[in-house]
């Protein structure tokens, strides 16, 4: 996988229910956040630090020998799982949806293992709808979130009679 990072750049990991994101996320960042079998373990969203690598920062501060070296670091956010319905709030819908927000990437984590004792919240494993379901979910919430900048176009040019904005709402 190759990643572009910013000086401090925030990854999400987003997941249909039961996929084992937390334990991914334990690995990834070596924290200890709470990676139970139960839908919605991740309420309030699990943040760490990960130095981010950088040979071509090693050597140019070997060559140029700077007083402090400030290596890049990647923030990752493990946040609640997604459910269907989300975009209307479901499930932790709307914590969820605002969560992802706030970051510069997601890493989408799909279950695509049997397992009797983990509950998957469709009934069964299906990585791929899963997949589509997260998408459409996120889609739905980026129309909405158009939607409202629309309406809120609309009010200031239309009905405000704010004649700049008006020939802007016009294209749209």
């Amino acid at each position: 996988m190759s990643l572009a990072v910013k000086r401090t750049s925030f990854l999400e990991t987003s997941e249909k229910k039961s996929s084992q994101k937390s334990t991914f996320f334990n690995v990834l960042t070596k924290s200890q956040a709470a990676a139970e079998n139960f839908p919605f373990c991740t309420i309030d969203p699990n943040e760490s630090r990960v130095p981010v690598p950088d040979d071509r920062f090693d050597f140019l501060c070997q060559y140029h020998k700077p007083p402090s070296k400030i290596p890049a670091f990647l923030n990752v956010v493990d946040i609640a799982g997604l459910v269907k319905g989300a975009h209307t709030g479901q499930g932790l819908g709307n914590s969820f949806l605002s969560h992802i927000n706030a970051c510069d990437g997601i890493f989408h984590l799909m279950r695509a293992f049997e397992d009797d004792d983990i509950t998957h919240v469709e009934g069964s494993v299906d990585p791929v709808r899963d997949i589509e379901i997260i998408h459409e979910e996120l889609r739905l919430k980026d129309e909405e979130l158009i939607m409202q900048s629309i309406d809120k176009l609309e009010k200031v040019a239309v009905r405000g009679g704010d004649k700049k904005l008006k020939p802007e709402y016009k294209r749209h």
